[in-house]
């Protein structure tokens, strides 16, 4: 027995091997230098970098990991409504603590998309048994353009290792019924407390897809679920306990702490699935001819959000799983999941090719509901990939128990060759460099004291600028800034990015931008301090920044004084009269 359970946990291994392998390849320009370059595009890259610092030292040092006044000092900011994603920043606390930042961040990419890859491997595999056909649908998953576009930048998305887990679990809930509902649905609670903590957004996401799924098989097999109806209500009630007790803090803090968001965060009608992108490549793809990247640049949204491609293969692949397998209750269950999640994906209104239709689609009815309503439609396409990968998967697993249908067995061939030509992302995959001065990096820092605060230049605010937040977290959190790339609320409840406008921030910012300075009036100047006795400045810190001569200049006049550089850096500290 023992040996058969070895020999049948052979193909597990082999396929996580493979995936591994693969990451490697396909991430080797950042994984060359993994502490000094990363995968994909600096911006939302280096505030992930600073989440994963934030988390472990805020819990090393006894403050709530929730909130936060580092940033945006003295008002500080709810990280709830942010992704801070605690759960990564512990689960990388080692390697962040030893290796560094760079390395972590480098880490948690190329692993979120081996992992999401592998544990669709194991969901596929259950549902359909054949090892072969569970790799290529867990391939599809974990390296479909939707993850890999995410994977330029957006850490918390490419964290797609639960969809798949969570198929599995009410998968045991609906259908096996093998544990007890107790702990069937404390499994279920704790995955989705893991996923609220990871990615906020994708509870909604999930509900929506668990909701589709549990209808469809409801529908699909009716006399079954009424016998099993019994034990999944309590497991799902014992998961929705579950949930609500893991999550009550966590959540007590966003909804009922500071800076609570009061009005709807818009996007649904934007971040939404074009029709035309689910056969039209963007520049994301090696195979995207001229024509086909024009028309993807009038998608809404942007180039990362627009990744839900399946190509000509993979649909001929679903049309052949609908022609010859209709029969098997996966696919009888998989082919309306898959169209009635890619309905939704498109939003409120019809997109094709950049045009905007006014035929309402039934998103309407799920942007009208409370929380679940604020979720981007287009995000939604990871579960289209997963239910694509498991009817790839099926059709894989049918021609090979049909070995006498030759036929059949070299149309899926070349499909899943040709899906694999088209679905190869670009190459050489990006990375980009995340220079860090040795000032904050070293023993320089030492000279600003200790929990004070420091305004650095470039001004913080988007995710451009945010190399400051990535400078503050090397170096062990040993200041406050008045800035930083967040997410906050106005005085009315509205979202607002960023801190809120003041005299400081316009002069730094227009000169980042190439502008002049404003010329200091009297009055100005007064204003300009007067702002920084309210956020407590004690240090003001330049950096390497484009039109720095310009910002080093606007400084020395407004403080009436020379720097003095340490370490790439150029310090002023305030003197007690100012």
């Amino acid at each position: 027995m023992p040996a058969a359970r070895s020999a049948g946990r052979r193909p597990d291994l082999l396929a996580l091997i493979v995936y591994c392998g693969l990451g490697c390849l396909l991430f080797l320009p950042a994984l060359r230098a993994p502490q000094t370059r990363i995968i994909g595009f600096n911006g939302d890259a280096q505030q992930t970098m600073w989440f994963l610092r934030w988390t472990p030292w805020a819990v090393s040092h006894g403050v709530d990991p929730l909130l936060t006044g580092y940033i945006n000092h003295p008002s500080g900011v709810n990280l709830m409504w942010n992704s801070l994603a605690p759960v990564l920043g512990i689960a990388l606390w080692p390697v962040s603590a030893t290796a560094g930042l760079v390395v972590a961040y480098n880490l948690l990419l190329a692993g979120e998309v081996v992992l999401s890859a592998w544990c669709a491997y194991l969901a596929i595999r259950r549902l359909v048994g054949h090892p072969l056909g569970a790799a290529l649908g867990g391939l599809m998953y974990g390296f479909s353009p939707y993850l890999l576009s995410h994977a330029h930048g957006h850490a918390k998305i490419t964290f797609a290792l639960l969809p798949p887990l969570l198929l599995l679990a009410l998968h045991e809930i609906l259908v096996t019924q093998g544990r007890r509902p107790h702990t069937a649905g404390v499994v279920l609670g704790a995955l989705l407390t893991v996923q609220l903590l990871v990615y906020e957004e994708g509870v909604a996401l999930a509900l929506i897809a668990g909701a589709v799924g549990t209808a469809v098989l409801a529908l699909a097999a009716r006399p079954q679920v009424r016998g099993r109806a019994a034990h999944a209500t309590r497991a799902l009630c014992w998961s929705a306990a579950t949930f609500a007790v893991l999550a009550a803090a966590p959540l007590a803090v966003q909804l009922a702490g500071p800076d609570r968001i009061t009005a709807t965060v818009p996007g649904g009608s934007v971040y939404v699935t074009d029709v035309a992108n689910l056969v039209v490549p963007t520049d994301f793809q090696q195979v995207a001819p001229g024509p086909a990247t024009r028309v993807a640049d009038r998608f809404s949204g942007n180039e990362v959000e627009n990744g839900s491609y399946l190509g000509v293969g993979l649909l001929a692949i679903v049309a052949l799983a609908a022609v010859w397998l209709r029969a098997r209750p996966v696919v009888r269950w998989a082919l309306p999941t898959a169209a009635c999640l890619a309905l939704l994906s498109l939003g409120p209104q019809l997109h094709v090719g950049g045009h905007v239709s006014r035929i309402p689609l039934p998103w309407r009815v799920i942007e009208a509901t409370p929380v679940i309503g604020s979720a981007l439609p287009v995000r939604l396409f990871v579960y289209v990939d997963l239910v694509v990968g498991l009817l790839l998967a099926a059709v894989v697993a049918g021609v090979l128990a049909a070995p006498r249908r030759r036929p059949r067995a070299l149309a899926v061939g070349a499909l899943v060759a040709l899906s694999a030509v088209t679905l190869l992302p670009r190459l050489p995959f990006p990375s980009s460099t995340v220079p860090v001065p040795t000032f904050f990096s070293g023993s320089g820092v030492a000279s600003v004291p200790e929990g004070s605060v420091a305004l650095v230049a470039p001004f913080a605010h988007d995710g451009p600028t945010s190399s400051t937040m990535l400078w503050q977290a090397e170096a062990e959190m040993r200041f406050r800034m008045p800035e930083g790339y967040f997410i906050g609320v106005r005085a009315n409840g509205v979202r607002a990015d960023g801190p809120r406008p003041s005299a400081t921030a316009s002069a730094m910012l227009a000169i980042q931008r190439g502008r002049d300075a404003p010329r200091l009036t009297p009055e100005l100047r007064s204003r300009l301090l007067g702002e920084l006795a309210v956020w407590q400045v004690e240090t003001v810190l330049v950096g390497p920044m484009p039109h720095r001569d310009g910002m080093v200049r606007f400084v020395s006049s407004l403080l009436k004084g020379p720097p003095r550089q340490m370490g790439g850096v150029l310090i002023w500290r305030l003197r007690p009269e100012a």
